[in-house]
């Protein structure tokens, strides 16, 4: 079986703060997986590691078949990342700061003006793609967020 991601002994430490203790995974490619638990318990640590956010401590990972200690970039070229906090520019369109990130991600223009209007009607925001972000409250900016964490045709998605 093909893993997208697979880890062993995966730690993260903070001085003397063991936020992540040796975590193993193995995750098949084509499926969904979530990380629960209560807070201060490493998910978001482990999602940051796992999208070469922060650097493990100790172990080995591998993501999209890339190790994660040396070949960062390349595994930064294949991902999507959207972050818990929002990541929307209030002074640009919907529309916008979704080429913004594209363009960050390389895509060229014309792929990135088709896929904008793809995703934004997917997720019925086409009325509002030319509205200032700052105008876009709760589940709009949400969409958005999400939109820019899908939108450089990557393998693996991290929300």
């Amino acid at each position: 079986m093909e893993y997208a991601i697979e880890t062993h002994g995966l730690k993260k430490y903070f001085g003397d703060i063991h936020a992540v203790d040796g975590i193993d995974l193995k995750i098949p490619k084509g499926y969904l997986y979530g990380v629960l638990g209560p807070n201060g318990a490493g998910k978001t640590t482990t999602i940051r590691m796992l999208s070469t956010i922060l650097y493990p401590t100790d172990g080995e990972a591998t993501v999209l078949g890339f190790n994660l200690r040396k070949e960062a970039s390349e595994i930064r070229k294949r991902i999507g990342v959207c972050p818990q906090e929002l990541v929307i520019y209030p002074r640009l369109t919907a529309r916008e700061n979704i080429h913004l990130i594209a363009q960050m991600h390389g895509i060229i223009k014309k792929d990135y003006k088709e896929r904008t209007d793809d995703l934004l009607g997917r997720m019925n925001l086409l009325d509002r793609a030319d509205s200032l972000s700052k105008t876009l409250f709760g589940r709009n900016e949400t969409k958005i967020k999400r939109i820019n964490g899908c939108n450089s045709r990557t393998r693996a998605n991290f929300f």
